[in-house]
């Protein structure tokens, strides 16, 4: 598969097929994130899910541009999904987000680093402090959605856009760690939900799909 067959712009059902799925994800993102941080910040019982030697990793502003890059991959699905898979990679994000607010629930964490607004960047840091409590933390929310959508894409990606867009979500990753706004834990349990989900994904699709198949062999035998 050549790069241009697999980046193209979609056509006015793929447009609307997937804008329709990411406002879903979108409806059900905001409550469920925004409540469930409020909701910790007001617990007692917050949990330091973290090693005390990764309060030495060093504060660097610039990876914030790469930490927000996650919404530019966020629009990539738009040209480089086929329309007949942004289901099964919609319910694998919805899974993830279930999940990953099932476990904040369970394990209500605690920031170890002082949130702090570096020179030159107090805007940018300053807006992302006051969008978002420091308690949503495992699974990073940030990994599992970055990573479902590079596997999408990926998917049927020549070779050297695959490794490119794994690259950017290690590169993601990191940043998560260098903006201070997540610890390892988070993202590699982050990396884990977004397997398991999109897993399970695949495989309701293929039951489902299966499902038809025998439906339809059985209305053309009578």
């Amino acid at each position: 598969m050549s790069g241009g067959a697999w980046f193209r712009f979609p056509d006015r059902q793929s447009l609307w097929t997937i804008l329709g799925w990411s406002l879903l994800i979108d409806l059900l993102f905001f409550p469920i994130y925004l409540e469930i941080n409020a909701y910790t910040s007001q617990r007692g019982d917050l949990l330091d899910l973290y090693l005390p030697a990764e309060l030495a990793i060093p504060l660097v502003p610039e990876a914030i541009f790469i930490y927000l890059s996650m919404f530019l991959l966020f629009c990539l699905p738009l040209f480089a999904l086929p329309c007949e898979r942004a289901a099964r990679e919609a319910i694998a994000a919805i899974l993830g987000l279930f999940i990953s607010a099932t476990i904040w629930l369970l394990l209500p964490a605690r920031l170890g680093f002082d949130r702090i607004q570096p020179t030159g960047y107090e805007s940018i840091y300053g807006l992302i402090f006051i969008l978002d409590e420091p308690h949503n933390l495992v699974p990073s929310l940030h990994i599992v959605f970055s990573t479902i959508a590079v596997q999408a894409c990926a998917q049927d990606a020549p070779p050297r856009i695959k490794v490119g867009l794994w690259a950017w979500l290690i590169c993601i990753a990191v940043s998560t760690l260098l903006t201070h706004q997540h610890h390892i834990l988070d993202v590699g349990v982050g990396f884990l939900v977004a397997f398991v989900c999109r897993a399970i994904a695949l495989r309701l699709s293929i039951r489902q799909g299966l499902s038809f198949m025998l439906f339809f062999a059985k209305e053309s035998e009578g």
